[in-house]
């Protein structure tokens, strides 16, 4: 985990990117599999209070209700990116939000893997769960979680609450600082997820899942 910890800390943008992608593709599609076989179907279904609000007819309405709905966890990643931790001897300290992205991640895996939707539908095998991942004109989630995974490393050194062993600095929200390129990767992140809210809006519409 050093070596995860030196690459997502790392001041280059498209490093931070690279590696949490992988590190994402690791762990989705593994805690995936490992969900199919060793929880129940169907265990995180309707289990989000969140959740309980009613879908409108009209696909705008419904398209801003799930991008509104989903910007929660993008709430959620910043605030967590607000601390960071790191050991004596590492170069950058490691934005919490990586692990509240990946917690994120683990969960959505595990919706998948025991096919625990909200919405009523037949479950499918294995291989099929994992590809349907990849359909972009008809599943949102690869679309939501990209955007999410651009916004955490786009915010990576916001952190103002820094944790060295047992040493805390505290700087001022005032001293956050973008660069260009992690403003522009931000905006990229948010755009993807309101794409993501347009394709699950439409398939809800059709009951597609």
């Amino acid at each position: 985990m050093t070596h995860f910890h030196e690459k997502l800390s790392s001041e280059s943008l498209k490093e931070r990117i690279f590696w949490a992608s992988i590190l994402f593709l690791l762990l989705f599609f593994g805690v995936t599999i490992l969900s199919f076989y060793l929880f129940p179907e169907g265990l995180l279904k309707n289990k989000n209070p969140l959740q309980a609000w009613e879908p409108s007819e009209s696909t705008l309405i419904l398209t801003l209700q799930i991008f509104f709905y989903n910007l929660l966890s993008v709430l959620i990643i910043v605030l967590a990116g607000l601390f960071g931790t790191k050991k004596e001897g590492d170069a950058n300290y490691l934005s919490i939000g990586y692990q509240a992205f990946y917690t994120l991640i683990c969960i959505d895996s595990i919706v998948l893997g025991t096919w625990s939707f909200s919405i009523e539908s037949q479950p499918v095998n294995l291989t099929a769960r994992l590809l349907r991942t990849f359909d972009l004109v008809h599943r949102a989630g690869l679309w939501e979680m990209a955007g999410q995974l651009l916004i955490t490393c786009s915010t990576a050194h916001i952190a103002v609450i820094l944790s060295c062993n047992k040493n805390t600095v505290v700087k001022k929200i005032k001293d956050i600082r973008l660069s260009k390129s992690e403003k522009t990767v931000f905006i990229t992140g948010i755009l993807l997820m309101l794409i993501g809210a347009v394709v699950e809006s439409v398939a809800i519409g059709g009951q597609v899942l």
